[in-house]
């Protein structure tokens, strides 16, 4: 008599599922453009302008100070401010990449911050 291995019928979701987003992760459509893998939005407008905000102090070593921005509501189509803060890089090494904004061919488009 064979008996089913609950783990071999686990990874088997796990790989199935994991392929599955992967492959729906290239593209994911949102109003007014797609959103591709490198994260860039064609967004309805450009962002106001940037807020003055005060640096408090690091809450100790290896923290990152990350500057506050206006970020894409693509529910609300609008830009929300997000505050500065402290945070640690997911891995040693890894930079803060500001988000930006841009015209090109008469469209707006938005790349949000990440880990580089």
């Amino acid at each position: 008599m064979r008996r089913n291995n609950p783990w071999i019928a686990l990874m088997t979701v796990v790989v199935l599922l994991g392929g599955t987003l992967a492959l729906s992760a290239c593209y994911v459509r949102a109003r007014g453009g797609d959103v591709g893998v490198e994260g860039e939005f064609e967004v309805d407008a450009p962002p106001p302008a940037v807020q003055d905000e005060v640096v408090v102090t690091s809450p100790g070593p290896g923290y990152v100070w990350i500057g506050g921005a206006w970020e894409w509501q693509g529910g609300a189509h609008s830009w929300g401010w997000k505050s500065g803060r402290w945070e640690r890089p997911p891995r040693e090494g890894q930079t803060w990449v500001a988000g930006h904004f841009e015209t090109r061919n008469g469209k707006h488009y938005y790349r949000r911050g990440y880990w580089h």
